[in-house]
């Protein structure tokens, strides 16, 4: 049975209409660079070196660059685009986008001395618009980021086409790497331009390294809204959209 809302009227005398398609989506703090990694110490008597980097997905692999000391000298090796480390030393080196990387030098880097990266990480999601067509409802690709602690990061913004009261449907699919971490994606709708919002939404919290979440949300709504990721603890984590469906509600008998 239909019941009566006070925002919107009589429920059988409202209509739905999904908006989405009509909608534009931007994406921001994905991104970030991180300059004097410890990647290594030398020991005066190692050559070889292997492990991975604290932020991936490393992004472009050209932003890689290490610093390191041999015979008293500081020298820096860079990347190509394909993660080929080449400099002073070196016989071979890579880095890869997950953030692994091997190099091996002719020379022991000298004894207490670091070997330390600067790079540049993370990849908002693509195709979004794929995951708003109704007739081509396939998810967008991994927005991949890590994160350095807890906190807000990965936002998402919808703005619509016009001010309204909405419904928001759609999957969220969520990867983690630290079991122990929490992704709670939140919705924050924007009641009026500026940064000011008044209304949040916990949209649940996953524990688990991979799930699915479902939401169904109303919010009134004055041009757009953000669906942001809080994380509890530092991972990497990948993040993406698909079936998503906003829905304006219209009060179609005058009711």
């Amino acid at each position: 049975m239909w019941r009566y809302n006070p925002l919107i009227g009589n429920l059988d005398k409202v209509g739905l209409i999904n908006v989405a398609p009509l909608c534009t989506i931007t994406t921001s703090n994905w991104t970030g660079s991180t300059s004097g990694e410890i990647l290594f110490t030398g020991d005066g008597a190692t050559k070889d070196f292997l492990g991975k980097v604290d932020l991936p997905p490393v992004n472009p692999l050209n932003s890689f660059t290490l610093h390191y000391t041999i015979g008293g000298t500081t020298y820096d090796a860079t990347a190509d685009e394909n993660g080929n480390i080449t400099g002073t030393h070196i016989t071979s080196g890579t880095i890869n986008q997950d953030g692994t990387y091997e190099i091996h030098f002719d020379t022991a880097p000298d004894n207490g001395t670091d070997g330390t990266a600067d790079y540049d990480y993370g990849i908002p999601p693509s195709n979004l618009g794929n995951a708003l067509d109704p007739s081509n409802p396939n998810p967008s690709d991994w927005g991949w980021t890590s994160t350095t602690g807890a906190g807000y990061y990965a936002y998402i913004t919808f703005t619509l086409p016009e001010d309204g009261i909405y419904l928001f449907t759609g999957v969220i699919e969520n990867e983690k790497s630290n079991p122990t971490s929490s992704l709670k994606p939140k919705m924050f709708v924007k009641h009026w331009a500026g940064i000011n919002y008044r209304y949040e939404t916990d949209l649940g919290s996953v524990y688990m390294d991979s799930s699915k979440i479902v939401v169904l949300s109303p919010a009134i709504v004055r041009k757009n809204f953000q669906i942001r990721h809080y994380i509890t603890t530092a991972c990497e984590f990948k993040v993406r959209f698909r079936d998503i469906q906003i829905f304006k509600l219209n009060n179609i008998a005058g009711g």
